[in-house]
C-alpha cells in the first residue's frame, strides 16, 4: 500500500512538470526519508522506477524517473 502511494505521488509530481526526489516524496507523503529510500529500492527492484543521484547546490539528491509500460 505504501509503495503504491509513493508511486502515485511520484506520478503526480511528474505530471505537474516537476522532478521528484526522495526528499520531495517524503515531504508530500509524510513518510520518513529513510522509509522513502527503502520503498524506492523496492519499486526499483519491481521495475516500476529508476533512480539516479544529482548534485544541486552542493547537495546530493536522489531523483526518481518512472518506467513507462507500453
Amino acid at each position: 500500500m505504501r509503495k503504491e502511494q509513493l508511486l502515485q505521488t511520484a506520478k503526480d509530481i511528474i505530471d505537474n512538470g516537476e522532478k521528484p526526489s526522495a526528499r520531495k516524496l517524503a515531504d508530500r507523503t509524510g513518510f520518513r526519508q529513510r522509509d522513502v529510500h527503502g520503498l524506492l529500492n523496492a519499486l526499483e527492484r519491481d521495475g516500476e522506477i529508476e533512480s539516479y543521484t544529482e548534485e544541486v547546490l552542493g547537495r546530493r539528491l536522489r531523483r526518481v524517473s518512472l518506467i513507462r509500460q507500453k
